[in-house]
């Protein structure tokens, strides 16, 4: 029996070591995990918990079925491969303009917040994202309309122009 190692970067060099592959440096820490450049110049991501894995792989498994690879000209991660025990996905590297991080996203419905939480949501990522947030609504528009997936957790990090 494999003992899946408590920290993330732990359960990311021994995810890499299983695939033949090694981690050249970091991409990425957030809250939901921290994410790394492979020798296979893919990106792993390993999860802090079981939540945001389970969510952000249900999301690749989403885009892959429906063949998104863009939305509204960006360049949205395809997976490549995941494992359940150590809480990883590995993807494809995406240049800008890009969509990722999908570990707060939510499928077939949106979450169920107050309309002030969602008029402070909506508020805040204006102030964020400034001029850009027209158009930032319509990458996110367009990501529920093709994948039924509701993303609510972006930021300039993960939305790029």
């Amino acid at each position: 029996m494999v003992i899946s190692p408590q920290f993330p970067d732990q359960r990311a060099e021994a995810f890499v070591g299983r695939r033949d592959l090694y981690i050249t440096g970091p991409l990425g820490r957030g809250i939901h995990g921290s994410v790394y450049l492979t020798s296979a110049m893919t990106a792993i991501k390993a999860h802090k918990e079981s939540t945001s894995y389970t969510r952000e792989l249900a999301c690749y498994n989403r885009l892959r079925e429906r063949n998104v690879t863009e939305i509204c000209g960006h360049h949205v991660p395809q997976l490549i491969a995941h494992d359940d025990l150590f809480m990883v996905i590995e993807m494809t590297i995406v240049t800008p303009p890009f969509l990722l991080d999908f570990a707060g996203a939510y499928l077939d419905w949106p979450p169920d917040f107050s309309p002030e939480v969602m008029d402070q949501w909506h508020h805040d990522k204006a102030e964020q994202f400034g001029k850009r947030w027209k158009e930032v609504q319509n990458v996110l528009a367009m990501l529920t309309e093709q994948s039924d997936i509701y993303m609510l957790d972006v930021n300039p990090g993960n939305i790029m122009f």
